[in-house]
């Protein structure tokens, strides 16, 4: 087995199927890869859908698990658990790949050997097909979205892969270990990437591996992206809860880009952009707020 695609999923049985189908269509030779579920405890039509796409598709190597504990870092665990291939993919269970995704996979981890971690482009797919008046390139981390154009090279030191694509050699979690069950709504793939480059790790961006990432309209209201704020901050502050140092050094950094969406605010209110003005003002406050909360209140409010 070449190639594991692991897709973690929750309660998205309305997106899942056209992920299911996008890897189904692959063009790599489906004896080369598996395409494995892992249900983190969904209460819809996840397994369902699961069993169906299996029955229906003997000549796919397909895996269905349920993993109990919840959270993503407890899903992706288990996938990498049941896993076989000697690389492993993840892309989320609202995304649909390319037809070359696989194909392209292969050829990017067999042509750059030195390196060991991956990452593709990530494209939304809003739901109306337009952009978000709010959206500026300074938060469009709020969607997932990667593009850094057509050039494969290393990631930028402050830039690494998303969990709707990612991929890496085996051998980095039999090295360093799975991903961080305390982050249990964000940063699990921030610390993995981060771990990787702690030990000397070399992470490559790879613009010819693709998917598509459906953006539902909830995802996209003011509260929601509230929400992952706050997380995003809560998570930050847990990532780093053992580092006096790293603490200080993260709020520093937040209350510099907090400062800096003020001056970028500025600019977009001389250019009548006013909603790209409140929303990068917005998310870094609100990450900044989510940093000064405790894991227990994160919990509590933002339960799945």
């Amino acid at each position: 087995m070449e190639l594991s695609i692991i897709i973690c999923t929750y309660n998205r049985a309305q997106f899942l199927p056209d992920a299911l189908i996008s890897l189904k269509m692959q063009s790599l030779d489906k004896a080369k890869f598996e395409v494995i579920v892992i249900n983190n405890n969904s209460t819809d039509a996840t397994e369902r859908i699961s069993k169906k796409f299996e029955k229906e598709n003997t000549d796919i190597n397909f895996q269905y698990h349920i993993e109990n504990s919840q959270g993503l870092s407890y899903a992706r665990n288990k996938g990498i658990e049941v896993s076989k291939g000697r690389i492993i993919a993840f892309i989320d269970d609202d995304a649909i790949a390319e037809p070359d995704y696989a194909e392209n996979i292969l050829k990017m981890v067999d042509a750059f050997p030195a390196y060991t971690g991956f990452g593709g482009k990530v494209l939304p797919i809003y739901p109306d097909k337009h952009e978000p008046a709010w959206m500026s390139k300074y938060i469009q981390g709020v969607v997932s979205k990667v593009d850094y154009g057509e050039k494969t090279g290393p990631f930028d030191q402050k830039k690494y892969p998303v969990g709707c694509n990612m991929i890496f050699r085996r051998e980095v979690f039999d090295e360093l270990g799975a991903f961080n069950v305390e982050l249990k709504f964000r940063s699990d793939d921030k610390y993995i990437f981060l771990k990787l480059r702690e030990h000397n790790k070399k992470i490559l961006y790879t613009p010819t591996v693709v998917v598509h990432h459906n953006i539902d309209a909830s995802r996209l209201t003011y509260d929601f992206i509230v929400k992952l704020c706050i997380q995003i901050g809560a998570t930050e502050k847990i990532r780093l809860k053992e580092s006096a140092t790293g603490l200080f050094s993260k709020f520093s950094e937040y209350l510099w880009k907090q400062i800096a969406s003020f001056i970028l605010a500025f600019i977009f209110l001389l250019k009548g952009q006013f909603q790209k003005a409140r929303y990068i003002i917005m998310v870094r406050w609100y990450i900044l707020v989510g940093f000064f909360r405790n894991a227990e209140y994160i919990e509590q409010k933002y339960k799945k």
